[in-house]
């Protein structure tokens, strides 16, 4: 208790939190046909961002890609306009079928969808899918070209694209093996990686589905196609959950869905995965369990950086590593890079986590007292509770999303 007093008395000069700031000059202000009124008149394209306030990817993009001066500057060549998909953005997010964030959907000057980026991009990467959208290489564009030439390499590749980003993943399978029968397959990297993001992306949609019917209760059907990465669930679903206790039928879906993402895991070559794609890969292999290939591939990341890596996604890293109890001593260097860079509430908080665990209490305690002064409101208040449980010496519990899926519910199936 040495410390609380202090701690308490900070609750009260805690100011509310503040809202996601924004770089405003880039961004139109009004409704969408406003917008598309002014992209007509300038003969360019309209960038609609959909966001939501609790999204750390839309924050992501908003403070390390959308406020550099040459993301700024091709901005103001389109009319960017962004929506909070919870509330005023509410019903163009449903007529655009907008169901993560963020997402970026592009309209001509007559208001028509030409293509669109689905969550976080980095600048230099964020800048080349912009600029090849305003030039006319879009997703319409690619479908047209593969109908065209069905054996076009980067028609392919934009196709697919495209077709994950408008949650198709079984319509960039088809297309991918449509693909690979009429080039004759003579580029079979290109399939297998193409391959692996498509049947990723079904994986993540299938078995978030099933979560949804199991903690709904419903008996409710769900089609699982019989491929890889989702066979497993396949398989369960069509012999049906055996009549146990709601826990052990938990640990049913739990265990499939780790073996299904195992078998996807298992078509790359883990040592020779891109550099540029080792942190994606990482991520899945974290949200599906296989935590200890999660770590060497975050570290090799790490690694392959240098001084590239933003403040946010070393945060990221560091975090997951913490929440999965594996390379905790990497992790914490991560951590104060990361805080050395972006001396921000999230960055503290990561950081002072990995202090509590490794035995550092008293650091730990005053940054994430430092975190809650910083950060105010609801957020500083869930910090200051999270140093006095440090001050108590308690667990704080964190853990991985996949080890609570698919969650508790009531009822049966």
């Amino acid at each position: 208790m040495r410390r609380w007093v202090a701690l308490m008395t900070l609750v009260a000069a805690l100011g509310i939190g503040g809202c996601r700031q924004q770089a405003t000059s880039v961004w139109f202000k009004g409704d969408l046909d406003a917008a598309v009124a002014a992209a007509r008149q300038r003969n360019t394209l309209v960038m609609v961002e959909f966001f939501t306030d609790w999204c750390n990817w839309c924050r992501r993009l908003d403070t390390d890609t959308f406020r550099r001066a040459e993301v700024r500057r091709e901005l103001e060549e389109l009319v960017a306009v962004r929506f909070d998909a919870e509330k005023d953005g509410a019903q163009l997010a449903t007529r655009f079928d907008i169901d993560s964030f963020p997402t970026l959907v592009f309209l001509d000057p007559d208001g028509n969808e030409v293509d669109r980026i689905l969550g976080y991009l980095p600048p230099d990467k964020f800048l080349h899918r912009v600029q090849k959208i305003r030039t006319g290489d879009n997703f319409l564009a690619c479908l047209r070209r593969l109908r065209e030439d069905p054996g076009n390499h980067e028609a392919i590749e934009g196709s697919v694209e495209g077709l994950l980003e408008r949650s198709d993943p079984m319509g960039a399978i088809s297309r991918l093996e449509d693909f690979a029968a009429a080039s004759g397959n003579t580029d079979p990297e290109l399939c297998r990686h193409l391959m692996f993001a498509a049947q990723v992306d079904l994986h993540s949609r299938v078995y978030q589905r099933a979560a949804k019917l199991y903690l709904k209760g419903r008996t409710r059907s769900l089609e699982v196609p019989d491929t890889t990465g989702t066979r497993q669930l396949h398989e369960l679903v069509v012999g049906g959950l055996p009549e146990l206790p709601e826990s052990e039928q938990a640990e049913l879906l739990r265990r499939a869905r780790f073996e299904d993402a195992g078998s996807l895991l298992t078509l790359i070559d883990a040592g020779s995965i891109p550099e540029g794609d080792l942190f994606e890969i990482a991520g899945f292999a974290f949200a599906n369990g296989h935590f200890d290939l999660a770590a060497d591939l975050y570290l090799r990341w790490y690694a392959s950086q240098g001084d590239e890596a933003t403040a946010g996604m070393l945060n990221d890293v560091a975090w997951r590593l913490y929440l999965s109890g594996t390379e905790l001593d990497e992790a914490t260097e991560i951590a104060r890079r990361s805080y050395g860079m972006k001396a921000a509430p999230e960055t503290a908080d990561t950081l002072a986590r990995l202090l509590y665990v490794s035995g550092s209490i008293d650091q730990a305690v005053d940054l994430e007292v430092r975190a809650a002064k910083q950060a105010g409101g609801a957020r500083g208040e869930s910090y200051l509770e999270v140093a006095r449980r440090m001050e108590a010496g308690e667990k704080l519990g964190d853990s991985p999303s996949f080890s609570t899926y698919p969650g508790s519910r009531h009822g049966a199936l």
